[in-house]
């Protein structure tokens, strides 16, 4: 089996799918990796993109985490393509410096989720990158409007076990139609337990505008993922 990030995925160039996530990120897949912690390197990162979705790199804990790879190591080999940089919300306050460091390699996003995202968007938006909020709660995502995000992700509990209580395809169609009166041009991007086509074209149907996608790549031979663990 192919393990490599590249190979997902596969499509004629006829037969791609469009969406509002498309257009305005300008990819060909309505498809963005993770940001995960510990794993989502650069490597990672440029073989989504390359392959048509968008890479982000995992900023996890902003270096306050004992082991972590080196972010600026890992933001100069997604350099090539488009890329973006994600961030444990609540440990920027800890390091508000390696946003500052982050933002300096141009990120084309920078994806917040775990805390208040407004106490960084004026400096994420103001130097140009695109703002995606993760929220495991409705009621976060006015918190997400208010710090003017792109795109604002729900995450269901079958994402790595970081959601709250809701799963992930209840939780969309409410999404979607929370975000249809109060903020229509904000994206929405389904998260948990997407890993192939057919979780990607349900996603899509509930409203959402793509798909972020973690344990599939956590799997795939570029992720920093240790080998031995993700050739189980």
């Amino acid at each position: 089996m192919d393990r490599t990030a590249e190979n997902f995925p596969v499509e004629p160039e006829d037969t791609l799918i469009r969406t509002r996530l498309t257009e305005r990120f300008g990819i060909r897949h309505p498809i963005i990796c993770a940001p995960m912690a510990l794993v989502t390197g650069g490597e990672l990162a440029a073989a989504v993109s390359r392959a048509g979705g968008l890479g982000i790199v995992g900023g996890g804990y902003a270096g306050t985490l004992g082991g972590e790879p080196d972010l600026q190591s890992e933001l100069a080999l997604a350099k090539a393509g488009k890329f973006g940089v994600g961030f444990i919300t609540w440990t920027l306050s800890r390091a508000p410096e390696m946003l500052t460091k982050a933002l300096q390699r141009s990120p084309y996003c920078v994806f917040l989720s775990f805390g208040d995202p407004r106490w960084f968007a004026s400096q994420i938006r103001g130097a140009g990158a695109n703002l995606i909020c993760q929220v495991q709660l409705l009621s976060q995502i006015d918190e997400a409007l208010e710090a003017g995000a792109a795109a604002i992700v729900v995450q269901g509990t079958e994402a790595g076990g970081h959601g709250a209580s809701r799963s992930t395809f209840p939780f969309v169609p409410e999404a979607a139609d929370y975000l249809k009166e109060r903020a229509p041009d904000t994206l929405l991007i389904a998260a948990g337990g997407i890993a192939d086509g057919r979780g990607l074209a349900a996603a899509l149907m509930l409203g959402a505008d793509g798909v972020l996608v973690g344990t599939r790549f956590w799997a795939s031979a570029e992720a920093l993922t240790p080998r031995s663990a993700s050739e189980i």
